[in-house]
């Protein structure tokens, strides 16, 4: 097969009687011109490559876990410079107070332990803030309960210990409700992706002791008398929820309230988001700064949602340079002085 000379490949015609060289400005505008049709085909491949989302959050925690591990951050905190810029994905974490009983739950098992042993053997100062209402503490710290209209986030054994003593206590929540989120199950995978996005990671817990969704009313009561502390009924008759200060009446009350627990909900506990445990402050009870800024790319993320300008600015004349010095040594020969 015969090689083409530069002449042809241009589409330059020999002369028989004088050879026409070619200018060095015609030249490199033949050179650029092809060069910036060599850019165009190298973005509309990038674009082919990149139409569709690397996580959907509204496919629920384990889908965005498994999704969401192997994401580059970049692609997580590109909110601002997406396509549709940074209002779409902007929101706020809204207080609220609801009552106890109006909650429901997205996780499938409640530990007996953080439940009734807590409070019927009065511990940490949680059988005084169940009777009072508002917030419970925990070893993150004393957060409100992360929901998604009245389903449960984060927080299931705060709310099972109001439930267990007062269910008619009113409790401080946090409403994690976003443009685009369907459901508890989107709102259970943004949760995930925030923690990601920001700190890196999203760890879960294995659940550990009994599940109170397998006990019955019998089981629930023996484990409160098991538990009872001496201070626990005096406290629960002084706040009108027994008539008698005893142990048995005490342990009836926990069983009884603990029998009717709403639930149980559809995910383990090792698909529910940790947002204390990953890195922030308020367990994502607060408004991160980014989230708020719209910087979570949430939305349908994908690779080109980054702003690379910068990156493929320089990158595109280090190569432009390149070749423009490689073809014009090649062609030096022609070049006219």
């Amino acid at each position: 097969m015969a090689v083409k000379t530069l002449a042809e490949l241009y589409g330059f015609k020999k002369s028989p009687r004088k050879v026409k060289k070619v200018s060095s400005k015609a030249l490199r505008s033949l050179i650029l011109r092809e060069y910036r049709s060599i850019l165009r085909e190298q973005d509309e491949e990038e674009a082919a490559g990149d139409s569709e989302a690397l996580v959907d959050i509204n496919a629920g925690p384990d889908a965005v876990l498994s999704a969401a591990a192997n994401l580059d951050t970049s692609v997580m905190r590109a909110g601002k410079t997406d396509a549709a810029g940074p209002d779409d994905e902007a929101f706020e974490i809204v207080g609220d107070s609801v009552t106890a009983s109006s909650l429901e739950p997205t996780q499938s098992q409640v530990g007996s332990g953080q439940s009734i042993n807590d409070q019927a053997g009065d511990k940490y100062g949680n059988l005084d803030r169940a009777i009072a209402g508002g917030k419970l503490a925990s070893k993150a710290g004393e957060f409100p309960i992360l929901v998604f209209g009245n389903k449960i986030l984060d927080g299931h054994h705060r709310w099972s210990q109001f439930m267990a003593t007062n269910p008619a206590a009113d409790v401080t929540v946090a409403r994690l409700e976003a443009p685009g989120v369907d459901d508890a199950d989107g709102a259970l995978g943004l949760a995930h992706f925030i923690n990601f996005a920001l700190y890196g990671k999203s760890p879960t817990k294995d659940f550990e002791g009994k599940n109170v969704y397998g006990m019955d009313k019998q089981a629930l009561y023996d484990m409160a008398m098991e538990n009872m502390a001496e201070t626990t009924p005096p406290k629960l008759e002084a706040a009108g929820l027994i008539d008698e200060a005893t142990a048995e009446a005490a342990a009836e009350h926990f069983a009884s309230n603990m029998a009717d627990l709403p639930g149980p909900g559809s995910h383990p506990r090792t698909s529910m988001p940790q947002s204390a445990d990953a890195g922030d402050p308020s367990g994502l009870t607060q408004t991160p700064p980014e989230v708020a800024a719209g910087a979570v790319n949430y939305l349908s993320p994908k690779s080109s949602d980054v702003d690379k300008s910068a990156e493929k600015s320089e990158s595109r004349r280090k190569t432009g340079d390149d070749v423009l010095f490689e073809r014009w040594q090649s062609m030096a020969g022609i070049l006219k002085g």
